[in-house]
């Protein structure tokens, strides 16, 4: 009875791993799993990706002059908000100062020559009336004539002499103003620091610099080709490196009629060209600062057209190409692709609507395998 029993069970386990192959042989049959997809209308547009440079809207950069003075006091700090025509600095100029002495000197001199030589004038007058007495009006004018005529050009001379000294002295008031240094725009101090010395050498390194935060740009250059695709108003969008995660939102403000010539290029004989551009940062600039490189994102060539996921496409080099489903089967299929719109890809030819495209299909896909879909 044991032994029927024991048959029995070793029959139903032979049944059952017989059941479990053919079944196991049936899903390996139907091939790998696989999702597909199918060709939409969308639209889209291609993105132009151009490094540039974050630069503040209005700046200006005060450098030390010996020529004109030397720094006598600076009158802001680091940090500091500034007013239009507010005075950063004072200038002490020895030698000006010795130059507004001599001049008024000058002018005194001159004041006093041409005041002795009117004294000299009247006196003449009075003597030409009493001799006119004495002899008449016409032999005294003819005997004091020569007197007349040489004290009327020394005053001639003395005028030209104080005129002289007068635009010295506008000269001189001119150099006295640019003792104070004035700020030419509104903005904060970004760096005050009085030079170490007074040398030409120190002429070289700024003491001052002033810019206006609000409003930063970003500058970039285009090729020829690319300035074709760009026009002031498209939208742009900004990232930095620098700030990993965050975007900023741009607009394109000026793009350069002229060229701006790659010196080196030229140098190698190339006559490679680019145009500057200028993108306006909105939003909450903050977390950034000039000088920051970024890559400005602008989006051209928008349009409607016929796209599939780029998970869809492969391209071993030769050309790209897709693989459909078609009665259980994948079907190998060249394309022609257009534009790259982020994670979607314009198709010219090769797919049609209604065909079922495989995406993230996996490694070992060929033509002609079974597949099921998921």
């Amino acid at each position: 009875m044991k032994k029927k029993t024991w048959i029995t069970l070793g029959i139903i386990s032979l049944i059952i791993i017989m059941i479990s192959v053919s079944v196991y042989r049936q899903v390996l049959a139907k091939g790998p799993a696989v999702k597909t997809t199918e060709i939409s209308e969308e639209e889209i547009s291609s993105l132009l990706m151009i490094p540039g440079t974050v630069k503040l809207p209005e700046e200006q950069i005060v450098y030390a002059t010996p020529d004109k003075g030397e720094i006598k006091k600076l009158l802001v700090k680091e940090g500091q908000t500034v007013k239009k025509g507010t005075v950063l600095a004072k200038l002490v100029n020895p030698q000006l100062e010795l130059e507004i002495e001599q001049n008024k000197l000058a002018v005194e001199s001159a004041n006093l020559k041409i005041n002795q030589i009117e004294k000299k004038l009247e006196q003449l007058e009075d003597k030409e009336k009493t001799l006119s007495e004495q002899v008449g009006k016409k032999e005294a004018q003819k005997q004091l004539s020569p007197e007349f005529d040489q004290l009327e050009m020394e005053k001639k001379l003395a005028d030209i002499e104080l005129k002289q000294t007068e635009l010295q002295k506008d000269l001189i008031s001119t150099r006295q103003e640019d003792l104070e240094i004035k700020s030419i725009i509104s903005g904060i101090v970004l760096a005050a620091k009085k030079p170490a010395a007074s040398s030409m050498e120190a002429a070289n390194e700024p003491i001052i610099h002033i810019g206006k935060l609000e409003g930063m740009t970003v500058s970039g250059l285009l090729s020829e080709y690319d300035t074709l695709k760009v026009s002031k108003g498209q939208r742009v969008l900004i990232k930095s490196d620098a700030v990993p995660g965050k975007e900023w939102q741009g607009e394109i403000t000026k793009t350069a009629i002229l060229p701006e010539q790659n010196q080196a290029n030229l140098q190698n004989g190339s006559q490679a060209v680019q145009y500057p551009v200028t993108v306006k940062i909105s939003g909450d600039t903050t977390t950034l600062k000039p000088g920051f490189q970024v890559i400005m994102e602008i989006e051209t060539d928008k349009k409607t057209a016929m796209v599939l996921p780029l998970d869809a496409l492969f391209d071993d080099g030769d050309k790209p190409y897709v693989y459909l489903v078609k009665d259980g089967k994948t079907q190998k299929q060249n394309v022609k692709t257009g534009i790259t719109s982020g994670k979607k890809i314009e198709i010219l030819e090769g797919v049609s609507k209604g065909d079922k495209v495989i995406v993230n299909g996996p490694d070992k896909l060929k033509d002609g395998l079974e597949v099921t879909v998921k």
